[in-house]
């Protein structure tokens, strides 16, 4: 129960802190678009004016609107304008269509030729004059044309005493908007910014996303509605967790951007943004459960030491009375136990030499048949004896070389574990303050008040008080030594060893090599007269492939780390030449054909020579000195690639070069990411 309320307690804490923190990063991204967004749209003001002011698109422009369509000028002017308005829209990427109309709204040139002639009234256009400001209103609208959002800015072409003759309009291209607002951010893979806006009237609005290639899609045909949605079309600025507009629980900001009349919102899922406070407080649970199992176990082990001395003079003194006198009760302690023990044996040891002194005299022959009945049992018992060392010698062989990885494993993420266990650690020595500090108190109560009432006295009988204050101050130096023992546990050994899945199942397999590296990461350091060992990865785009994920990751464990071995004793042997070369560890992986995938894993140390190369796959065959490995890794991991897996498994090295191992695996069941 503790552990749950310290696990739950975490998990609230960190969450409110990582809710906060991605309202701070959402609200960031969310003023950075709305930034880039209002230069994008300046930036086009700029651009409408430009081409307005321009002396051969001004002077055209006023003669369509001043002269006559059968005149050879018209003409001209109009041939020419058609020309320059159709460069401009090709040469700038957010023009979409750039056209000249008429005050009562026919277009007399176009960079679209086909609707040169017709009717365009513009109704929700954004004016742009010369008048400097930073705070252009654009009116986003559905186009009654061709049906999707439009943006167009519009500026008056004006006669000489200032009236107006005609405008010139362009319907911006509403991508760079897709781009600017919708483009991923690096906040997050659920991440996603996007604009809303009105397409509907006061009464009966219409909500939709201000988008080029979103707008009218299948999978929101009509308006999009959210919570946020609403309440930043409603003017307002804010934050909160919510349902997204396609019903996803997401944490969000939203904002009013009063100059376009659109809401700009920035969301990721709740899943991604809270799963480090989930990742803690499992991590929590799971540190708590195993110190709870230790001590358990603990205090099993202090209670078997009291009671074994006890039964062992129990079952002696019944095989003493079955009549076997070889037998002698250990004496295990020092105190009334052990005082019976000896007493026991001597009484023992007496009955003993009673008893063979009469046999002595009545048994002679029979003791001669029981000593060479004897002499063959034991040479049989040293037999068996022997048979079971040989067998146990090569489980330990095997045992070995899996605890030589899982040595290696712990050491690359033993270093996880400090922070909680030092917690526990540092805050036993308050705790045994506290302690001291009630007991201080509880003492003087019994001095300054010696008669306690009935139930005081009563309660302090049944609780065993004497007890609790001698025996408190013990308890809490087992839980500190049970804290200081459990900073050698290692969490993150199910990763590597999927211990829990022995059947096969579809896996990464870079994600296998890359937590076999992370392991091994202490190896790759550089150490004293020993640089550090590169890691070059040439991932290919390898599928899913169904196979026993833990051996299969042993597998790559044995590999590089007898790369790594080999590299440091080329290092270590070979002449000042080679000192002057990084030393690598090269993974490329790549897929052969539909059928099989291959992994390559080479470094660039000495090399193997060819007696060597032969017998590599031996078992117990190894070349490393006493103590460093037993030659069972190779020998191990062909089994797994080649008969658990029906792949393939080879060596190719050049002596001064380096060597290379290759592993090959067929594809069953598997697909692309």
């Amino acid at each position: 129960m503790t552990i749950s309320i310290v696990g739950y307690t975490t998990f609230s804490q960190a969450r409110t802190s990582l809710k906060e923190s991605v309202f701070e990063r959402l609200s960031f991204a969310a003023k950075l678009k709305e930034n880039e967004l209002n230069r994008w749209i300046l930036d086009q003001r700029k651009n409408i004016l430009a081409i307005a002011e321009l002396p051969e698109i001004n002077n055209q422009a006023k003669i369509l609107l001043t002269t006559k369509k059968s005149t050879s000028e018209y003409k001209s002017a109009q041939a020419s304008l058609q020309t320059s308005l159709t460069s401009f829209t090709t040469n700038i990427g957010s023009l979409q269509e750039i056209f000249i109309l008429t005050r009562g709204g026919r277009i007399l040139v176009s960079s679209n030729p086909n609707k040169i002639g017709k009717y365009q009234p513009l109704v929700q256009y954004s004016e742009v004059t010369k008048t400097l400001t930073d705070n252009l209103i654009s009116n986003f609208y559905p186009s009654v044309e061709i049906g999707k959002p439009m943006m167009t800015f519009a500026t008056p072409i004006l006669s000489k005493n200032d009236r107006q003759l005609g405008m010139l309009a362009t319907h911006l291209n509403l991508e760079r908007i897709d781009t600017i607002i919708r483009e991923q951010s690096e906040l997050g893979e659920t991440v996603e910014t996007y604009l809303v806006g009105n397409i509907g009237s006061s009464l009966s609005r219409r909500h939709v996303l201000v988008s080029a290639t979103k707008f009218g899609s299948e999978e929101f045909p009509d308006s999009i509605e959210s919570d946020a949605i609403n309440a930043a079309m409603n003017g307002n600025n804010g934050k909160g967790l919510y349902r997204n507009y396609k019903g996803v629980p997401v944490i969000g900001v939203y904002r009013w951007l009063k100059e376009h009349n659109l809401a700009l919102l920035a969301e990721t899922h709740q899943i991604e943004a809270f799963a480090p406070a989930r990742h803690l407080a499992t991590s929590i649970l799971l540190v708590g459960l195993i110190l709870a199992l230790v001590m358990a176990v603990v205090m099993l082990l202090l209670g078997h030491q009291i009671v074994r001395p006890i039964l062992a003079i129990a079952q002696t003194a019944k095989l003493v009375s079955a009549g076997d006198l070889t037998q002698k009760v250990p004496v295990i302690t020092k105190n009334e136990i052990g005082f019976l023990a000896k007493t026991f044996n001597q009484m023992i040891q007496q009955l003993k030499n009673s008893y063979q002194q009469l046999s002595d005299y009545s048994h002679v022959l029979e003791t001669k048949v029981e000593e060479r009945t004897q002499e063959l049992t034991e040479k049989n018992a040293d037999l068996e004896q022997t048979l079971q060392q040989l067998k146990e010698t090569q489980a330990q062989l095997i045992q070995n070389e899996k605890m030589v990885s899982l040595g290696q494993l712990v050491a690359g993420v033993a270093h996880e574990i400090n922070n909680p266990v030092s917690f526990i650690y540092g805050n036993i020595k308050p705790a045994r303050n506290y302690a001291e500090k009630l007991l201080d108190l509880l003492n003087l109560y019994h001095q300054y008040y010696p008669e306690p009432g009935d139930e005081i006295t009563e309660k302090q009988d049944i609780i065993d008080l004497e007890f609790i204050q001698e025996d408190f101050p013990d308890l809490l130096s087992s839980m500190e030594e049970g804290s200081k023992r459990i900073k050698e546990i290692v969490l993150s050994l199910r990763k590597f060893s999927r211990h829990d899945e022995s059947q096969q199942k579809q896996v990464d397999i870079h994600e296998g090599i890359d937590s076999t590296l992370l392991i091994l990461q202490n190896r790759l350091k550089p150490k004293v007269g020993f640089p550090r060992i590169n890691i070059i990865k040439e991932y290919g785009d390898l599928p899913l492939v169904r196979c026993l994920a833990g051996q299969v990751n042993q597998v790559f464990m044995n590999i590089i780390a007898n790369g790594i071995d080999a590299l440091e004793m080329s290092w270590g042997q070979s002449n000042s030449l080679f000192c002057n070369i990084q030393p690598y560890i090269k993974i490329k992986t790549k897929v052969i054909n539909k059928d099989w995938i291959a992994i390559h894993i080479t470094d660039n140390g000495m090399g193997i020579p060819e007696e060597v190369k032969n017998r590599i796959f031996d078992p117990f065959y190894t070349t490393k000195p006493v103590g460093k490995g037993t030659g069972l890794g190779l020998s191990l991991s062909y089994q797994i690639i080649v008969e658990k897996h029906q792949g393939k498994f080879y060596c190719n090295s050049v002596v001064g070069q380096g060597t290379e191992f290759a592993i090959e695996l067929p594809v069953v069941d598997s697909y692309y990411p």
